[in-house]
């Protein structure tokens, strides 16, 4: 009787184990980190020199323990601070130590911050007592950042993740994991590159942002269509960018008359929101940039209710972590969680401040 009566819950918990929903442990879980280390080795005179170990000794041994198993990693830019050099040793450094962070496991995807280039015309970061450092056209620098970031090395990925990279745009990439459509867009701070153009023709260097502008444009709208492929549409989006869009340095459309203090998002926004309306189903846009650590939750407005955006983690959250994402597939409600890799209960604020 007793060994019946074993035998019967046994059978009755393995049925119930077999009915049960998704752990959450089982939910597909991203990783992305950015902004960071603003401060390393070359940049010896500063207190914020911890920034390097904690991300060496803390974060990058933790992304790597076999229990979470990430497939790959999103960087979301700004690998320096402005006072750090833009030179070719700097960027070759910073592109071993990013693509070193999954230690051969899987793939980084990598979309670069105006720290990474942009800034590179004015490298003081506010810090009166340092020696500044030598300035570089941020064209020349966009230029030798793709060559080794993107060309050099080219990613190369199996036929599954469905890979591809925009062409004259090799920062521009998508791919699908876990049946979730990603991107990755260039869009970065200092107004999208459009003020504070030092050492390069302005009119020149404007008209390379509106052609990424374009290109923006245009990649997000091959990303939402390969989202929706009939017979295998995705379950989410989510993209990333480097900049707060929410954030623009300027006002009113940007135009011959008013090219750098404008609004350089509005457009991008725009036909995000348009899109994710259209797609229906959750949509995440992952940014760094600015503060908060933050989980907007109405970021798309009426248009597009399932729109949210993330404001990761970065040099503003101390202790430096990343941010782990959990798409909480079937939720409507809540699509998208977040908490710190490092900091499991580091959680971002519910609604991001205008």
């Amino acid at each position: 009787m007793i060994a019946r009566k074993f035998a019967e819950l046994l059978l009755a918990a393995l049925i119930g184990l077999a009915a049960a929903p998704a752990d959450a442990a089982e939910k597909p879980k991203f990783l992305f980190i950015g902004d960071m280390p603003y401060y390393d080795k070359f940049m010896k005179d500063e207190m914020k020199l911890r920034q390097f170990p904690r991300l060496k000794d803390v974060i990058a041994p933790e992304i790597v323990k076999p229990k979470y198993g990430f497939s790959f990693l999103v960087h979301y830019g700004d690998f320096k601070g402005k006072g750090v050099p833009c030179s070719e040793e700097v960027f070759r450094d910073a592109y071993k130590k990013i693509n070193g962070l999954l230690a051969g496991s899987g793939p980084v995807f990598y979309t670069p911050g105006d720290n990474d280039w942009t800034d590179c015309d004015t490298p003081n970061d506010l810090n009166p007592k340092r020696k500044m450092v030598k300035a570089y056209s941020e064209l020349s620098r966009l230029d030798l950042l793709r060559q080794i970031f993107f060309i050099e090395k080219p990613i190369e990925l199996p036929e599954k993740w469905q890979y591809q990279r925009q062409p004259g745009y090799p920062e521009n990439a998508r791919w699908r994991s876990d049946n979730v459509q990603f991107a990755t867009l260039h869009i970065v701070g200092t107004n999208n590159g459009r003020i504070k153009i030092k050492l390069d023709d302005e009119a020149f260097a404007r008209a390379r942002v509106d052609a990424r502008d374009q290109a923006n444009l245009d990649w997000l709208e091959i990303v939402f269509a390969q989202a929706r492929t009939e017979n295998n549409t995705a379950d989410a989006v989510i993209i990333t960018i480097q900049a707060d869009i929410t954030k623009p340095e300027g006002k009113g459309a940007c135009t011959d008359g008013n090219p750098g203090y404008c609004h350089a998002f509005d457009e991008f926004i725009a036909a995000l929101i348009s899109h994710a309306g259209s797609f229906k189903k959750p949509v995440l846009l992952v940014h760094g940039d600015e503060r908060p650590y933050c989980l907007d939750k109405k970021f798309g407005g009426k248009s597009a209710l399932n729109l949210w955006r993330l404001n990761a983690g970065g040099d503003y959250w101390y202790p430096l972590d990343a941010t782990v994402v959990t798409f909480n597939v079937g939720d409507a409600a809540d699509p998208f969680s977040a908490n710190g890799l490092v900091d499991k209960t580091k959680e971002p604020e519910v609604g991001c401040a205008d």
